[in-house]
């Protein structure tokens, strides 16, 4: 009897055991997953942290492109001053010293020359102090503008007076300059600005464009537009988005042996920009350019009577 309950014991141990290796299995089974889990979430991780070093090198080249981009700009903005200061002291320097040399002429021989002379040596000092005092006045205004102290005083302007005042001031020969302008165009301006931006535009056309220059002012909308246009050789395209910045100046052949500083338009364009208009350029190689500008239009009488009678 003993003998045969042995067996079935036996039998139970072993089912017994078979069940409790089947549930160690069963657990290490369990555990293996949960470490495949723990590695698919690692690995998860670790690829997420991988995008955001991908994206943080990315973020850091841009930025270095940035800086490269500043450092080329701050080249060519130093490489721009630098010549500007040159072409200013010569500037300054060449119509002093024809101030002070023809000054000292009529000082020391007064008596002796004739009257043609004198007339002659006070003219060149007085063109050579308008040059001076124009010089010196790009240099103010340019300063004010930088430190946001230019004034203003907006006035009630007939455009085709301030564009025949300019020309009369301009020196520049009647026969080389047409004026397309409706008698009635009144703009609100202030009036030196004004000037000053229109002989900018001219002293440009003839300075780098060429004869015939045709000066035109006509209503858009609300604005008025004015344009100066020229028959030169054009602007070279790769120029044009840097036509406007302070103290810069096209390096060509037709350029190189002009004088001046560079100051004009860019004092155009922040003049412009402070009155609430517009300014920009268009050109073709060879053909001429057409600078032009916008300001506030002011309805003028007549315009404003048809108005109200309408």
């Amino acid at each position: 009897q003993d003998e045969a309950q042995r067996y079935p014991n036996a039998l139970s141990n072993i089912t017994d055991d078979g069940d409790g290796e089947q549930d160690q299995e069963g657990e290490s089974q369990r555990a293996i997953l949960n470490i495949l889990e723990d590695l698919d979430d690692e690995k998860a991780q670790l690829e997420s942290t991988q995008k955001a070093l991908l994206n943080m090198l990315d973020d850091l080249d841009l930025e270095r492109k940035k800086v490269d981009a500043n450092n080329i700009e701050l080249q060519e903005v130093n490489k721009a001053m630098r010549s500007f200061i040159a072409t200013a002291a010569h500037d300054l320097r060449s119509p002093l010293a024809s101030m002070v040399g023809f000054s000292s002429l009529l000082t020391e021989n007064w008596a002796s020359l004739s009257e043609e002379k004198r007339l002659q040596f006070v003219s060149t000092i007085d063109r050579q102090t308008h040059k001076l005092t124009w010089l010196v006045n790009d240099l103010l205004t340019l300063s004010s503008i930088e430190g946001r102290a230019l004034n203003t005083q907006p006035d009630l302007v007939v455009m085709a007076d301030a564009i025949a005042q300019c020309l009369a001031a301009s020196n520049t020969d009647p026969s080389d300059v047409s004026v397309s302008c409706s008698p009635n165009l009144v703009v609100r301006v202030d009036p030196v600005h004004l000037s000053r931006m229109i002989d900018n535009y001219l002293q440009n056309a003839f300075k780098y464009g060429a004869p015939p220059v045709r000066i035109e002012a006509a209503g858009r909308g609300n604005m008025v537009e004015i344009r100066v246009v020229d028959q030169g050789s054009g602007v070279p395209r790769d120029f044009e988005s840097k036509l406007f910045a302070t103290f810069v100046r096209a390096d060509s052949p037709s350029t190189r042996n002009q004088k001046g500083t560079g100051l004009g338009l860019s004092i155009s364009k922040n003049l412009v920009k402070l009155l609430g208009g517009e300014i920009g350029v268009s050109s073709q190689e060879g053909k001429g350019s057409r600078f032009w500008f916008t300001l506030p239009l002011e309805v003028g009488k007549d315009e404003a009577a048809k108005s109200e009678a309408n």
